[in-house]
């Protein structure tokens, strides 16, 4: 089964006809699997019906309410995929966010305001740009970063 044409038709109005795909090549890339064979993690993990790439906060909140108004079952992923992240529902619907990628350094207080697209390489070279470097701390799900000024002196 897939996504309801009225729906999938609402989603592309949203975010553009460019960002939205039903194709399987497409929609198997985002099913993860694990490294190892027959783990929990690849029979639990199905190919998505549908992928969408929103630009904006305002974009993902139309996306979860065409999908509430339509009862599609959706994931948001962004930047990296664990088999954590990838559907687990047949006919589930993909949110990948990673075009929002916009970041703000405040060089005052020295913080960044980062989107969920933003990549380590990316915060680092902005920082970078404002004299600054980030360095990040502990591990995992744990991570902080942490913006230094670079001394210059």
């Amino acid at each position: 089964m897939s996504i309801p044409r009225e729906a999938y038709r609402t989603l592309e109005s949203v975010v553009g006809p460019e960002y939205i795909s039903e194709d399987p090549v497409t929609c198997r890339a985002y099913r993860t699997k694990s490294y190892r064979r027959e783990t929990a993690y690849e029979t639990i993990c199905v190919t998505p019906e549908c992928v969408v790439l929103p630009r904006t906060t305002g974009e993902v909140q139309k996306i979860v309410k065409v999908c509430n108004r339509y009862k599609i079952p959706y994931t948001p992923t962004s930047t990296y995929w664990y088999a954590t992240s990838s559907p687990k529902k047949p006919n589930e619907l993909m949110i990948d966010l990673k075009r929002m990628n916009r970041l703000e350094i405040n060089d005052k207080h020295m913080y960044a305001i980062v989107e969920s697209g933003v990549v380590y390489g990316q915060l680092q070279q902005e920082a970078m740009n404002h004299g600054l470097y980030t360095m990040v701390s502990g591990g995992g799900s744990q991570v902080s970063v942490i913006c230094n000024h670079i001394n210059q002196g």
